[in-house]
């Protein structure tokens, strides 16, 4: 799926949509629709294919590669 850009917000949707990977004022965050959890991936897009690589969660998120 493609980034949806709302203003100075930009959203990467996993492959199941529970999952989102949002940019808002700078910094990635790991967004999770169910447990309402949020995680920081770092401020630059390399840092947060990191930190998806670490948590595992990397491979459901194909259009942020």
């Amino acid at each position: 799926m493609t980034a949806i850009s709302l203003g100075s917000a930009s959203f990467w949707y996993s492959e199941d949509m529970e999952e989102q990977v949002v940019v808002l004022n700078g910094e990635f965050l790991l967004l999770n629709s169910n447990t309402r959890r949020v995680e920081k991936l770092g401020g630059t897009m390399d840092e947060a294919r990191e930190a998806l690589k670490t948590l595992g969660k990397f491979e459901g998120f194909p259009a942020f590669s």
